[in-house]
């Protein structure tokens, strides 16, 4: 969960820790963190925070707005990810679903902060902030074109807003405005780890845009991008994407 501070609290945009040996990253949408220097951290309960610190390698695009990749990793410095690893796990490399081929199923999920689940406690100070998970189907790729988006760079996947699970209340009813989960993770269940009575969701894409001409919809950046741009920039070791070459 990344918020500002300007005049009050707000969730700005959602994020992902990730691990690749001895380096830590945040990954989310480059739309939030064109707004980097706003941007902190709950670490605790009890209101402490972090501004988080690192070298930021955004997605360049002339108008953001037609950024169909959007994607923002930072790479953590030294300072800050010891007091991140008291409050957050980081996901590992195993976790990373790259050159993964989505199937259109119910199988994945987004999980991310929507700034309408966010409010200030009344006569106080603290932020009470829900998280959102909603099962979703990936489009075909022979739709994607309807989309003006790339199958082997994007992900297309559905928002059914009038059946969403509350998971407060156990049941299902409307979901909320999704602005706020930009940077959130869209996960990978196996029907055969369910089956086996396990859970070992997989991450396969970063969701960056919920348009305004299409609210069924919410879009994602494969995870291969994002595993690209630590390979050619950081020049870390790591399997190189089957399906995404890093220009």
């Amino acid at each position: 969960m990344l918020l500002t501070n300007n005049p009050k609290y707000k969730v700005y945009g959602t994020g992902v820790f990730i691990q690749i040996q001895d380096h830590y990253f945040l990954i989310s949408a480059a739309h939030v963190f064109d707004k980097y220097s706003e941007l902190f951290i709950f670490l605790s309960r009890d209101g402490e925070i972090i501004t988080p610190g690192g070298t930021t390698y955004n997605h360049n695009a002339a108008n953001r707005n037609k950024d169909t990749i959007d994607i923002g990793v930072m790479k953590l410095d030294k300072e800050c990810v010891p007091h991140l690893l008291l409050s957050y796990n980081f996901l590992k490399a195993e976790d990373l679903a790259i050159n993964h081929i989505f199937q259109s199923e119910e199988y994945y999920t987004f999980l991310g902060y929507p700034s309408t689940r966010s409010k200030i406690l009344r006569n106080t100070n603290i932020l009470d902030s829900t998280s959102f998970f909603h099962f979703t189907t990936p489009e075909r790729n022979e739709d994607y074109s309807k989309f003006s988006r790339n199958p082997a760079v994007n992900v297309v996947t559905s928002y059914n807003r009038k059946f969403s699970f509350n998971h407060k209340k156990y049941m299902f009813g409307t979901g909320p405005d999704l602005h706020g989960i930009s940077g959130c993770g869209l996960w990978f269940t196996d029907p055969l780890d369910l089956y086996a009575g396990t859970m070992k969701p997989k991450l396969t894409a970063i969701m960056t845009d919920w348009p305004v001409n299409n609210r069924n919809i919410i879009i994602g950046t494969r995870i291969d991008v994002i595993t690209e741009i630590i390979r050619k920039y950081l020049n870390i070791d790591f399997p190189e994407s089957k399906i995404v070459r890093a220009q």
